[in-house]
């Protein structure tokens, strides 16, 4: 998947890419024939980056799955109505 970073102000399929903008890097699904003057064709990702990128994010994804996990127990073990003690019926 060819990725081309953004030199200045541009359009890609109606979507505007900048260097200091929001958009960066457009990933596109084949190669650019013509490459516009505002974009530059970035290297492929070695075997070696790709590792440690795709471990990276498995240690964030197991990260924010603990943490879920832990804000769920919190959550279900809340109670707003106070002890049982405390409980008031009303008629």
């Amino acid at each position: 998947m060819p990725r081309y970073k953004a030199l200045a102000k541009g359009f890609y399929k109606g979507t505007m890419y900048s260097p200091t903008g929001k958009r960066k890097i457009v990933h596109t699904d084949v190669k650019l024939d013509k490459i516009p003057s505002w974009l530059r064709l970035m290297p492929e990702e070695s075997a070696a980056a790709k590792k440690k990128r795709e471990t990276a994010e498995a240690k964030a994804n197991k990260a924010n799955v603990e943490k879920a996990e832990s804000d769920k127990a919190d959550v279900d073990s809340a109670s707003f109505l106070g002890t049982p003690d405390d409980v008031v019926e009303t008629v």
